[in-house]
């Protein structure tokens, strides 16, 4: 006979195959309590794995049901379960995968909430993410990933303290925001998406320093952007939006 632990574990199994089930049923509301069923089951055998597994689960599930403070604090704690896990196990792909996985939900989270006018959650999701981010940084600085997260992040939540009127935190967080894309450019010179997150931030920076009336930080910022849009569309030549784009940021330097 299968000790105890071994028994839950199956049970929690079992439950969980019972919610991937009833999700494609589209049956959230069963889906959640059969989920429970597995994440209690998973606690009481002390399987992290399996819990982790659980919580991936919840936070999707909540999230598509509009529970977005709920999923958040899901994702923050299935963040925090998988840190545990790689930190036990830094070469496991599915924890690395889960990891950036919960850092995307909760910046996503964030943008959803800035733009339904949350400003705290908004913030909170922001500086989450950043939080964990760091620790992350901390032992695998070279991570491309933490560092691109870091400093969209930064821009995030930047453009979110400009929205509120807080013009010199906005600066503060566009300036380390770009220095983390120009590191990155460093190494990935030819990188469009780098070379696009940079472009972005100059933009908020022109933005913010038009709003502050230093004309001539704006021209900088507003000039340098557009050469970054002309180099993107050299590469892309068929690209619309990027056209589009070059005409709004002479329009700008032109205003300024």
């Amino acid at each position: 006979m299968p000790e105890k632990p071994d028994r839950l574990r199956e049970e929690a199994v079992k439950h969980f195959n019972r919610t991937i089930d009833l999700m494609q049923e589209g049956k959230p509301e069963e889906s959640l309590e059969a989920l429970q069923k597995a994440e209690n089951a998973a606690q009481e055998a002390k399987s992290d794995a399996i819990l982790f597994h659980t919580l991936k689960a919840r936070g999707q599930i909540l999230q598509s049901l509009g529970r977005l403070e709920e999923a958040l604090d899901t994702y923050v704690f299935s963040l925090k379960i998988s840190y545990k896990l790689l930190s036990e196990d830094p070469g496991n792909e599915l924890y690395k995968d889960t990891i950036r996985l919960n850092l995307n939900n909760i910046g996503n989270l964030g943008n959803i909430f800035q733009r339904a006018g949350n400003f705290i959650l908004s913030k909170q999701c922001y500086e989450t993410g950043l939080e964990i981010c760091q620790k992350l940084l901390d032992s695998h600085p070279e991570n491309t990933f933490y560092q691109m997260y870091t400093g969209n992040t930064l821009n995030n939540l930047g453009e979110l303290l400009f929205s509120k009127g807080q013009l010199e935190e906005a600066e503060e967080k566009y300036e380390k925001a770009l220095e983390i894309y120009e590191k990155l450019l460093q190494k990935y010179p030819e990188d469009t998406e780098y070379l696009s997150d940079k472009e972005m931030t100059l933009n908020n920076l022109g933005i913010l320093f038009s709003q502050k009336g230093q004309k001539e930080a704006a021209k900088k910022n507003f000039k340098e952007s557009l050469e970054i849009l002309e180099i993107l569309s050299k590469k892309d030549p068929r690209d619309q939006k990027l056209k589009e784009e070059i005409a709004l940021r002479r329009k700008k330097l032109e205003k300024v």
